[in-house]
C-alpha cells in the first residue's frame, strides 16, 4: 500500500490510529482505477445520426507519443478497438513538463447530446462546512472518471478516431456532456446518509469534524463506502488529520476560508493593460 501523507498536528496515537484504519483498507489504496458497478454514463443523441469526423493531422514526434499512450491505456482496458460508426478526433496537448496528452474533441458529439439536468454543488457551499472543522481529511479518486463504466451504445458513441485506428471507451472518458453530472450523481449517492461529516466535489472527497474520535469513526464509514462500490483512492493525494486543509483552491479549517496565495498572486500580478 502507497503511504498516506499524517499530518503533524497529529499526535502518535492518532497517527498510529490511522495507519491502523488505513491498513485495514489497503486494497482500496492504489494507483490503478477500481470499476464500480453502482453507476453507468449513457449517451443519449436522440435521433442523431452518427457523426463521423476525420482525424486531425499530426507531426511526427507527437505521433509517437499518442501510439505510446494508445497502448499503455489499452492494455489498461480504458478502451479498446472499435468498429463504431461515431468517430471523434483527438487534440494533442502539451504538457508544463513537455510530455504530450491526447485529449478527445466531442464538442459535435456533444452539440447532439441530450443535456441532463442533474445539479452541480456550489463551492462555497462544501467549503462553508469545512471552514469550521477541528480535523479534515480529504481524499482524491484515482483517475476519477475512469472508475465509472460506459453502457454498450455509450461505448459506440464515444468512439475516437487516430492515425493508428478507431477506438471506443470502456470507462467515462473526459470532455463528454454530462460526464460532470453523471460523476456528481454517483459520489452524491456513495455518500448518502454521510452528508452531516463528508462532502464531494467530483472525485474531491472530504471528511470534517470536531472531535477527532467521531473523525475517526466517520473516515471508516466513508473508506467502508468507497470499498463497497469498487473505488480506488490514490494514497500520494490523501491527507488524513489536517487542522486547515486545502480544498476546492481555498485553505480552509479551524474557522478561516481563504484563497491559495498563488491564485492570489496570479491576479496581482497580471499586466496591467496598456491600450
Amino acid at each position: 500500500m502507497e503511504e498516506v501523507n499524517l499530518f503533524m498536528n497529529l499526535g502518535y496515537v492518532q497517527r498510529q490510529q490511522i495507519k491502523e484504519l488505513c491498513t485495514s483498507y489497503k486494497l482500496m489504496f492504489s494507483a490503478t482505477p477500481g470499476l464500480t458497478e453502482w453507476a453507468y454514463h449513457s449517451i443519449d443523441t436522440g435521433n442523431a445520426h452518427p457523426i463521423k469526423v476525420q482525424p486531425y493531422r499530426v507531426s511526427p514526434q507527437p505521433k509517437t507519443a499518442l501510439e505510446r499512450e494508445i497502448q499503455d491505456m489499452l492494455q489498461m482496458g480504458v478502451f479498446r478497438p472499435s468498429g463504431s460508426a461515431w468517430a471523434s478526433p483527438v487534440v494533442l496537448v502539451p504538457k508544463p513538463d513537455g510530455e504530450i496528452c491526447f485529449c478527445m474533441d466531442y464538442r459535435k458529439l456533444n452539440a447532439v447530446t441530450c443535456q441532463d439536468n442533474y445539479p452541480m454543488p456550489r463551492t462555497d457551499e462544501p467549503l462553508a462546512k469545512l471552514g469550521w472543522a477541528l480535523f479534515t481529511s480529504t481524499l482524491d479518486l484515482t483517475k476519477g472518471y475512469w472508475q465509472v463504466p460506459l453502457d454498450e451504445s455509450a461505448k459506440e458513441r464515444s468512439a475516437f478516431i487516430t492515425h493508428v485506428g478507431l477506438y471506443e471507451f470502456n470507462v467515462l472518458p473526459f470532455r463528454l456532456r454530462n460526464a460532470p453530472a453523471t460523476f456528481q450523481k454517483f459520489v452524491d449517492g456513495l455518500l448518502a446518509g454521510l452528508g452531516e461529516y463528508a462532502v464531494a466535489y467530483l472525485d474531491d472527497v472530504a471528511i470534517f469534524l470536531d472531535s477527532w474520535a467521531a473523525h475517526l469513526e466517520h473516515l471508516q464509514k466513508v473508506f467502508e463506502s468507497i470499498r463497497e462500490a469498487g473505488l480506488t483512492v490514490k494514497a500520494k493525494k490523501c491527507q488524513i488529520g489536517l487542522n486547515r486543509v486545502t480544498y476546492l483552491g481555498h485553505q480552509v479549517g479551524q474557522g478561516t476560508i481563504n484563497p491559495l496565495q498563488t491564485k492570489v498572486d496570479a491576479i496581482q500580478k497580471w499586466p496591467v493593460p496598456k491600450s
